[in-house]
């Protein structure tokens, strides 16, 4: 009996080990009698704020994008203007040096800048205004006018000229233009190129291009036509 008794006492031991307390290996169940829910890994909100970052940057990229296109185009439409109106004043120069001196006029530098500030070509915003400055159409051999091209965008002051002076038994030519000034360059007289963008630049007028004498197929005589040295 003893020997059953000892072999009926390691079974239940067994039995007691191979068989934990339900509270062991459920744990509390809690009042409700379910288990409480166990957490598992932290939520991550990285991909949230991730999210955020790529549209924050692509916002500002195309923002930034969008304000150089502006600017772009903005410096595209007044290279135009500037070049328009520089190629403009030296076709109605040339047309007039060909007259005598007596029949040519000054007036239709004034009627020329009207027809630039009229014409929707360059100007369909409204906002370019050409304005006529000092110049003459007196001298035999040359005709140069002063003209300020101003826009939302920046306002330079031009000289033009057109000379036409005998040479070895004929004519010798010579026209072209400079920048007096420009809010693109600072305040003061043009110490150096005017960079309208597209490989286009104008001069600055050199100081040499108000000596006293009569124009020669070199250089303009500026001072000769009552252009100031800088713009007012």
């Amino acid at each position: 009996m003893a020997g059953a008794n000892q072999a009926g006492k390691r079974v239940g031991m067994e039995s007691e080990i191979a068989s934990p307390p339900a509270e062991v290996a459920s744990g509390s169940a809690g009042a409700g009698g379910r288990a409480p829910r166990v957490s598992g890994r932290p939520r991550g909100w990285w991909w949230l704020v991730t999210a955020l970052a790529v549209c924050a940057s692509l916002v500002v990229g195309a923002t930034v994008e969008h304000v150089f296109d502006q600017r772009n185009a903005a410096l595209g439409l007044y290279r135009t203007q500037v070049l328009t109106t520089v190629s403009r004043f030296i076709d109605e120069e040339g047309r007039q040096i060909a007259l005598p001196p007596s029949q040519r006029s000054a007036a239709a530098f004034g009627d020329l800048t009207d027809s630039i500030n009229s014409d929707q070509g360059i100007n369909g915003s409204g906002t370019l205004q050409v304005s006529l400055g000092a110049g003459s159409a007196a001298p035999s051999t040359q005709i140069a006018f002063s003209a300020t091209v101003a826009s939302p965008y920046a306002s330079s002051t031009i000289a033009v000229w057109y000379i036409q002076v005998p040479s070895h038994g004929g004519l010798a030519e010579n026209d072209g233009a400079c920048v007096l000034g420009s809010t693109l360059l600072g305040s003061g007289r043009a110490t150096n190129s005017l960079n309208l963008g597209g490989g286009e630049t104008v001069q600055p007028c050199a100081p040499g291009w108000w000596s006293s004498g009569p124009a020669n197929a070199r250089q303009p005589d500026l001072g000769l036509a009552g252009i100031p040295k800088s713009p007012r």
